[in-house]
């Protein structure tokens, strides 16, 4: 009887502690409270629950904060599985837990942080927005190194992750050769001086619907 239940109490165990991850809210809150101490209003961090060997996306059941003296809080989760985590100063200083459900209790998930564009909505940018993109992901890189910002690397330009091939309407003639793509996948390098150019609000590229993410790409040396 007293093996049976040692056996029953640890398959629970196992069980729970595969089928949940927590997370402690105060990292979430510390990474978008440089975002927003920095004014960088066109850039989030997107918060992501992947495989660890494949980096695949985890199905998620659901996601809620919890704690001693936070009541259970849900949040929702985006079509592309990013937790939507709000910047909330009271679940900061509760030290609040956000606890992810996954559908496949089996699956070893883990944490992905990205930086990337706020609107997920836009289909339409010019040469001065897009090269804005590119300097606040720059300046949040910069910070996240903090006193070693000079050695976190440069940002080169964006990756456009696209729902369909196709999706890209318009470039500019100005941008073709900086524009590559690969099925869905897609880099464009930005210079930093676009605000001297004659072409900087000029329309630079269009886009028939939005793209899934837009986040930094930094070139291989």
């Amino acid at each position: 009887m007293i093996k049976k239940l040692a056996t029953t109490l640890l398959l629970c165990s196992l069980g729970f502690s595969v089928q949940a991850v927590d997370l402690e809210y105060k990292g979430f809150y510390q990474r978008l409270e440089i975002i927003k101490d920095n004014e960088l209003d066109e850039i989030t961090m997107g918060f992501y629950l992947v495989d660890a060997q494949s980096r695949d996306r985890c199905a998620i059941d659901k996601a809620f904060f919890y704690g001693p003296n936070v009541d259970e809080q849900a949040i929702d989760i985006a079509d592309d599985g990013r937790l939507q985590i709000p910047y909330d100063k009271k679940l900061y200083d509760s030290f609040a837990v956000l606890r992810v459900n996954q559908v496949d209790p089996g699956q070893n998930c883990t944490l992905q942080m990205q930086i990337q564009v706020k609107n997920k909505q836009k289909t339409e940018f010019t040469f001065v927005e897009l090269a804005d993109y590119r300097e606040q992901m720059q300046d949040l890189v910069d910070e996240f190194g903090g006193f070693l910002w000079f050695m976190m690397p440069d940002v080169t330009g964006l990756n456009l992750n696209l729902n369909d091939a196709r999706s890209i309407s318009f470039v500019h003639q100005q941008l073709k050769s900086d524009l590559n793509c690969q099925q869905l996948q897609c880099t464009l390098k930005i210079e930093e001086d676009v605000d001297e150019t004659i072409h900087a609000k000029e329309t630079a590229l269009i886009l028939s619907q939005p793209p899934v993410v837009i986040s930094p790409w930094i070139a291989k040396d």
